[in-house]
This record gives structure tokens, C-alpha cells and sequence, in this order.
């Protein structure tokens, strides 16, 4: 609800009538031109607000970090057909680097930047 257009248009509504009854009215100006009950009414909706919209980035941060790790081992994956059809290509005689092993590392213990998640 709160960031939506909707939202914003009701809110907008709400608040030049509310301004333009209390400028206008003769009697029973309940809230007169500093407008300290709208100003109150504004903070409580803040106070409201920031809570849900940082709420709301939490749970977006969650699934763009999932979304992102899916992203990363399809990639993998791919980087590994990619160099098997180099390979195969070129024959066992290439001088392209050597797969790396099931736990992501070479013989000398450096992580390899395509390996593939184990199980896959």
C-alpha cells in the first residue's frame, strides 16, 4: 500500500482538503496554519513507513541474493559444457587449462573459476 500511486494520490487528496478546511473554515479550525496535527499525522505515517519499507528491501536484498547464486551456477555449468566442447574441438593436445577438480581447486590448491557446484 504505502509507494503505491494510489497511495499517493489519496494522500495528496487528503491533504490539500485538509489544508483548504482549515484555511477557509470560520469557525472550528481544529488544526490552524502551522498545521501541527497534520504535522503529527505525517510523522506517525513516517513512523509507520520506514519499518515496512525497510522490511520490504530485506525480503527484495533475500531474493536477488537467490536469485543471483541460481545465476552464478548456471553459469557454471555452462562455463563447464563450454570448455568440454572446446576440448572436444580441439583435441587432447590443446593447451587450454585443466578442469578443475569436484571441490572447485587445481593441483596447486587455487580455486578454479568455473568449477562446477558438487553433485552437479
Amino acid at each position: 500500500m504505502f509507494g503505491s500511486w494510489n497511495f499517493i494520490i489519496i494522500q495528496t487528496v487528503i491533504v490539500v482538503f485538509w489544508i483548504t478546511l482549515n484555511l477557509y473554515a470560520v469557525a472550528e479550525r481544529w488544526d490552524p496554519y502551522p498545521f501541527i496535527l497534520l504535522n503529527l499525522v505525517f510523522s506517525t505515517q513516517a513512523a509507520y513507513a520506514a519499518p515496512l519499507i525497510l522490511l520490504s528491501q530485506n525480503r527484495q536484498a533475500d531474493t536477488d541474493r537467490i536469485k543471483a547464486e541460481h545465476d552464478y551456477w548456471v553459469n557454471q555449468k555452462a562455463l563447464n559444457y563450454l570448455t568440454i566442447l572446446h576440448r572436444d574441438a580441439h583435441g587432447d593436445d590443446c593447451d587450454c587449462p585443466d578442469p578443475a577438480d569436484p571441490d572447485g581447486e587445481d593441483q596447486d590448491g587455487r580455486a578454479q573459476p568455473y568449477a562446477a557446484r558438487p553433485g552437479d
